[in-house]
C-alpha cells in the first residue's frame, strides 16, 4: 500500500498540470478554451477535458497560445506533451499505423488494437519521406507518459551521395537556422540544432543510414526524473521482500 501511495504522489508530482489556457476564436463569435492546440491537414486539434477534438480550420479566425503552449518545436503531426492515448487519437485520425515497439508489423493503416497498449513508452510507424522508405519513433516518459523524443530513421541509405542528407539539412535550416557546425567522429559524423526553450535536433549521418532526433528538454527531464524515481521504488520493494535475508 505504501508503494502503491508513493507512486500516486510522483505521478502527482511529475505529470504537467494542463490548464486551458489557449482560446481558439471562431468566425462565429464563439470560443473555445483548450489545453494545447496544433494543427493537422485541414483542421486545429485540441484537448480539452481529457478528449481531443478537431474543428475545420474554415472556421477559426484565430487563436491566442498561451506563454507555455507558444512553443512551435514539433515533428510532423506530434507536439510533445501529448499522453500516448492522445497520440493514439492523432494516429487514428490520419489513419497512422502505429504500433508497440517490438511488434513487427508492415499495416499501412492504423489498427485500434494499439489502444491495448496505451501504457507503453515507446511507439513506432513505418511511412515515406523526403521520397525513401523511413521509420518514425516516439518516446514518452515512464509515469505521466508524455512525449519527450522523436527519432526518425532512413535506413538502407549509401550517404556517400549527399542528396537526402543536404535536403533534410536545408529544411531544418530553413525553420531553425544553419548549425554550427558539423562533429566528425570514427565511423559517423552529427549535426545539432538549437530550437527555442533549448530544445534540440541532431541528426546522425552513418554510412549506411541517417537519423534525426527531436529531444525536448523539459519533457525529457520529467523522463529522467519518472525513472530515477521508479528505480528508487524498485530498489525500495526489492528491500522489504529481502530485509529477512540479510
Amino acid at each position: 500500500m505504501k508503494i502503491k501511495f508513493f507512486l500516486s504522489i510522483i505521478i502527482i508530482l511529475f505529470t504537467p498540470i494542463f490548464c486551458l489556457s489557449d482560446t481558439l476564436y471562431l468566425k462565429d463569435g464563439r470560443t473555445i478554451q483548450a489545453e494545447t492546440v496544433w494543427e493537422e491537414e485541414g483542421y486545429y486539434m485540441y484537448t480539452a477535458y481529457g478528449a481531443t477534438v478537431g474543428i475545420s480550420k474554415e472556421k477559426v479566425k484565430s487563436i491566442k497560445y498561451s506563454k507555455e503552449t507558444r512553443d512551435s518545436f514539433q515533428f510532423d503531426k506530434w507536439p510533445f506533451g501529448i499522453t500516448v492515448n492522445q497520440a493514439i487519437d492523432i494516429a487514428q485520425n490520419n489513419d497512422v499505423p502505429l504500433h508497440r515497439s517490438g511488434i513487427i508489423s508492415m499495416n499501412k493503416h492504423f489498427h485500434p488494437m494499439v489502444r491495448k497498449q496505451a501504457n507503453t513508452t515507446h511507439f513506432y510507424y513505418n511511412t515515406n519521406l523526403l521520397g525513401h522508405f523511413s521509420k518514425v519513433e516516439l518516446f514518452f516518459t515512464p509515469i505521466s507518459k508524455k512525449l519527450h523524443s522523436v527519432f526518425v530513421q532512413w535506413s538502407n541509405q549509401q550517404t556517400k551521395d549527399p542528396k537526402l542528407t543536404n535536403e533534410i539539412i536545408s529544411l531544418i535550416s530553413e525553420k531553425y537556422g544553419r548549425p554550427p557546425g558539423k562533429h566528425k567522429k570514427l565511423f559517423n559524423s552529427s549535426l545539432d540544432w538549437i530550437a527555442e526553450n533549448k530544445n534540440q535536433i541532431e541528426m546522425q549521418i552513418m554510412s549506411t543510414s541517417i537519423i534525426l532526433k527531436y529531444l525536448h528538454t523539459d519533457f525529457r527531464q520529467i523522463d529522467y526524473e519518472e525513472t530515477e524515481s521508479l528505480k528508487i521504488q524498485k530498489i525500495k520493494a526489492g528491500a522489504k521482500k529481502d530485509k529477512d535475508k540479510f
